[in-house]
C-alpha cells in the first residue's frame, strides 16, 4: 500500500470518530464502524438438536432405502453399504455399520477409458426387501453391474441359502454410476406366485440399450427357471427412446415407471424431452408367437406439469418421484423445464384414477414416419383391449400383440391435480421430493420437502378449503447440502425426521424445528409444526393455546407479540435493528413486501428507503442507522406485508456526546501520523535487512512449477 493510499485510508478512519465525554480528561474516541447492535429476529438457522449428520467420506451417498419396519436405512454409496440408525444417523459406525463391496475387474474398466477412482468403483444404484430378512442389492461394479443377495444386518448370505439368478447385475442396475435407474422387488401377483425384480436401466455399456425388464422368476424350493425375463423390444424407439428412470411401484395388477426420454410424438417438430408413466402387467408371460421375450401389455402414457393458461407453460422433464407409503392413490412429482433456455421447477401431484383413465382411452400412432400422430380410431383396436391384465399372455392373439408391438403410447397426457401445479418456481432447480401428512386441529396438511440442485430445501405446505378449493405456502427455506447438490432423500413420520443426502454427507433434519429456527411470530405461525408462545415470546412445537395461522386466515395475527426492545444510542454512533428472515427472496414468498417504518413525533409515520450516509439495509434485512441524532429517536418497525416482525423503541442520548472541534480532529490525525511513520521506518528497516540475505528465507514459501503442457 503506498503512502498517499494508506494516508487517504487514515483520514477516512479519524474523520469517522467520535468524541464523547464532559471533560477533556475523560474524553474516549469511538469509531462509527463499532455501532451499536440489537438483535430481533436474529437465531441459529438449525438448532443443535435440530441436526444430525453422517459421513465416511466423499462417497457419493445417492441411494437410500428406508425399512420402516426395522427401523433402520440403508445407504448405497461407493463401495459401501451402511445400515444406519433412525433415531441418530450419527450414531452409525463406519466400519461396523457398513458392508464393502469392492469392484472386480477395475484394470478391464479403466482399458476401456473410465476413470480408476470414480468410474471404476463399485456405486450402489438397487437396495430392495427381500422375504426372509434380505436385501436384495445392486452395483455397477466397475462398468459390469453385479447383484447380491444378503442379510439385512450386512452380513453375506451363507453357501446353502444363495438364491439362483444372483450375479449378473445386467438389466438390473446401471454401468454408469451417473445413470439414473429405479428398481422394485416384487415378491406377490408374478406368474406362478414367484419372487423378482422388476427394473428400468441402461442395459449395454454403450448406452445403446435402454430396459425395463424383469428377471428370470425362479422356483426358490428347487432353484430351477420357471419363467424367463421379460423385456421392452430392443432398440425400438416407439416403446423407449434414451430413457432416464426416476421411479417405480408395485401397485395392484401392475408395475408402474416413472421416467423421461425423447418425445416420439414430436420428432418431426425437433427435438424435446417428455414425461413419462408407464405399466406392465405382473402376470405378463409374453407372446406365444410375437412377444415371447417381451412384454404384451407395456403401455406409456406422458405427464402434463403445466401452468395453465392459452399458451401452457410446460414443465417437461420429471426428476422425482414419491408415493405415501401407505397410500397407494396419489404420486407426487418434481419437474424442471430444458437446462438450454428458461430454467425452472415446479411439483405436481397425480391420481392414481388419472393415470387408469388415460390408459383405459385411446391409442396414438403414426401412419407412416411423415404423418402426424393421431388417436387410434375405436374400431381398429383389437379384442381383447391391448395393455390389461390376462390370466396367460400366451393365449392373447396375434391381433393384439401386434398392435401393442406398435401402439405402446396413449393418445392422452395424464392431467395434474387441481388443473396446476402445486408450487413453481423459476431459476430453481429441484432434484428430490419427499412428501408428509399431518393433521392439526381438524384440518388436513400436505407438506412438501423439495431439495435442490443448490443444497437448499423447500418446505411446502398444501391444504384444501371447505370449497375443495387448493391452497399452498412456501414456509421455509433452508439450507441442507449447500453448496452441494441434494442427491436423495427419504422422511420418517415415526421419527419425525427428515433425512438428506448429498455425495459427501447425510444430513437428519428434525420435522419439528420451532424453537432455535423461527426468529419471530410471522415464520413460526405458518408452519403446522409450530405455534408462537405469547408469554415466553418464541416459537414451539404447536399444542392448543398457541398461536398458529397456517391458512392466513387472522390478520395481523402476530401484531401483539412482538416485544417492544428498547435500544439506546449516543449522538453520532449507528445503530444496527437486526430483522432476520429465511430467505434472501421474501418478496416472491407471497407473504408481501419487507419494509422499514419509523415512528417519530417530529415527522409522523414514514416508510424509510436505502440510502447511503443515513439508512443502510443488511442481506439479512436488517436497518443501519448511520450517525444517528435527536430526529432519529422513535418507534421503528420492520414489516412483511402487514405483519410485524420486529419492534424497536430508540432512544438517543445527546447530552452525554457531542461532535468533536475542528482542533480534536487535526490532533487525531497528526497521532495517527506520527504512528504512520514510526511504521515506515520499521518497515524499511526490515526491508533492508531482507536484501542482505543471501539464498532463500526459512518463511518464503515456493511453489513447485507446473509442467508445461
Amino acid at each position: 500500500m503506498s503512502f498517499p493510499v494508506f494516508n487517504l485510508f487514515f483520514v477516512s478512519l479519524v474523520l469517522q470518530l467520535t468524541y464523547c465525554g464532559h471533560s477533556h480528561r475523560h474524553r474516549s474516541w469511538r469509531f462509527r464502524g463499532s455501532e451499536t447492535t440489537a438483535g430481533c429476529c436474529n437465531h441459529l438457522r438449525h438448532h443443535k438438536d435440530h441436526v444430525h449428520e453422517f459421513s465416511c467420506g466423499h462417497l457419493y451417498y445417492r441411494t437410500l432405502y428406508l425399512d420402516a419396519r426395522r427401523d433402520v436405512m440403508y445407504v448405497g454409496a461407493m463401495d459401501k453399504v451402511f445400515r444406519m440408525n433412525l433415531s441418530n444417523i450419527n450414531r452409525t459406525r463406519c466400519e461396523v455399520d457398513a458392508l464393502t463391496l469392492e469392484p472386480s475387474n477395475v484394470a478391464n474398466c479403466v482399458s476401456k477409458g473410465k476413470s480408476e477412482h470414480y468410474d471404476c468403483r463399485n456405486h450402489i444404484r438397487v437396495i430392495q426387501p427381500v422375504e426372509g430378512g434380505k436385501l436384495y442389492i445392486c452395483g455397477t461394479n466397475a462398468h459390469n453391474p453385479m447383484d447380491w443377495v444378503i442379510h439385512t444386518n450386512l452380513s453375506h448370505l451363507g453357501n446353502y441359502q444363495s438364491l439362483p439368478g444372483i450375479g449378473n447385475g445386467i438389466a438390473k442396475c446401471p454401468f454408469d454410476p451417473d445413470d439414473n435407474a429405479t428398481a422394485v422387488w416384487v415378491e406377490q401377483g408374478n406368474p406362478g406366485g414367484l419372487p423378482g425384480l422388476y427394473s428400468g436401466t441402461v442395459a449395454e455399456f454403450s448406452r445403446a440399450d435402454t430396459v425395463i425388464f424383469r428377471t428370470d422368476l425362479y422356483d426358490l424350493s428347487t432353484g430351477k427357471k420357471v419363467h424367463r425375463y421379460k423385456r421392452t423390444i430392443k432398440y425400438d424407439s416407439k416403446w423407449l427412446d434414451k430413457p432416464q428412470f426416476v421411479g417405480s411401484y408395485n401397485i395392484g395388477d401392475y408395475v408402474y415407471f416413472f421416467f423421461r426420454e425423447n418425445a416420439i410424438e414430436f420428432i418431426n417438430c425437433g427435438k424435446n424431452i417428455f414425461s413419462r408413466v408407464a405399466r406392465v402387467c405382473k402376470k405378463d408371460t409374453g407372446g406365444k408367437n410375437i412377444l415371447n421375450n417381451n412384454w404384451a401389455s407395456f403401455l406409456k402414457a406422458r405427464f402434463n406439469c403445466s401452468i395453465p393458461g392459452e399458451f401452457p407453460f410446460y414443465f417437461n422433464e420429471i426428476q422425482s418421484i414419491y408415493k405415501l407409503p401407505d397410500d397407494d392413490s396419489r404420486f407426487y412429482a418434481v419437474f424442471t423445464t430444458s437446462m438450454n433456455g428458461l430454467m425452472g421447477s415446479a411439483i405436481c401431484t397425480f391420481s392414481l384414477e388419472s393415470i387408469q383413465e388415460v390408459f383405459n382411452g385411446k391409442f396414438k400412432e403414426q401412419a407412416t414416419s411423415f404423418s402426424a400422430w393421431l388417436p387410434v380410431l375405436t374400431s381398429k383396436v383389437p379384442e381383447p383391449r391391448p395393455g390389461l391384465c390376462v390370466n396367460d399372455t400366451q393365449t392373447l392373439p396375434d391381433s393384439v400383440l401386434t398392435f401393442i408391438q406398435g401402439h405402446p403410447l396413449m393418445d392422452s397426457a395424464v392431467a395434474h391435480d387441481n388443473g396446476k401445479p402445486v408450487f413453481y418456481k423459476r431459476d430453481v432447480i429441484l432434484t428430490s421430493l419427499v412428501v408428509n401428512k399431518l393433521e392439526v386441529d381438524g384440518v388436513s396438511y400436505t407438506i412438501y420437502y423439495a431439495g435442490s440442485t443448490k443444497g437448499l430445501i423447500y418446505k411446502l405446505v398444501e391444504w384444501y378449503d371447505r370449497t375443495k378449493k387448493a391452497h399452498f405456502n412456501l414456509v421455509d427455506i433452508f439450507e441442507a447440502t449447500s453448496p452441494e447438490s441434494v442427491q436423495a432423500m427419504e422422511i420418517s413420520s415415526k421419527h419425525n425426521s427428515l433425512y438428506v443426502a448429498s455425495d459427501s454427507f447425510i444430513r437428519q433434519f428434525a420435522l419439528v424445528m420451532c424453537k432455535g429456527h423461527y426468529g419471530n411470530c410471522l415464520q413460526c405461525t405458518q408452519d403446522p409444526y409450530c405455534g408462537w408462545d405469547k408469554e415466553r415470546g418464541e416459537c414451539r412445537p404447536y399444542v392448543r393455546g398457541l398461536l398458529q395461522d397456517i391458512t392466513s386466515a387472522t390478520p395481523q395475527i402476530c401484531e401483539n407479540c412482538e416485544k417492544k426492545k428498547v435500544q439506546h444510542a449516543y449522538w453520532g454512533q449507528s445503530v444496527h435493528l437486526g430483522c432476520t428472515i429465511f430467505s434472501n427472496e421474501i418478496d416472491k414468498l407471497g407473504l408481501g413486501q419487507l419494509q422499514w417504518v419509523h415512528h417519530s413525533h417530529e415527522k409522523g409515520i414514514r416508510l424509510i428507503k436505502p440510502h447511503r450516509d443515513k439508512y443502510l439495509l443488511t442481506s439479512d434485512h436488517g436497518l443501519v442507522i448511520m450517525s444517528v441524532t435527536d430526529r432519529d429517536s422513535g418507534r421503528y418497525v420492520c414489516k412483511l406485508g402487514d405483519n410485524i416482525l420486529c419492534n424497536y423503541t430508540v432512544t438517543v442520548d445527546s447530552k452525554t456526546c457531542s461532535a468533536p472541534s475542528e482542533n480534536d480532529y487535526k490532533k487525531i490525525y497528526s497521532d495517527w501520523c506520527h504512528e504512520f511513520e514510526k511504521y515506515k521506518m520499521a518497515m524499511k528497516t526490515w526491508q533492508n535487512k531482507q536484501a542482505k540475505c543471501q539464498g532463500t528465507h526459512p518463511n518464503d514459501v515456493t511453489y513447485q512449477r507446473s509442467p508445461s503442457l
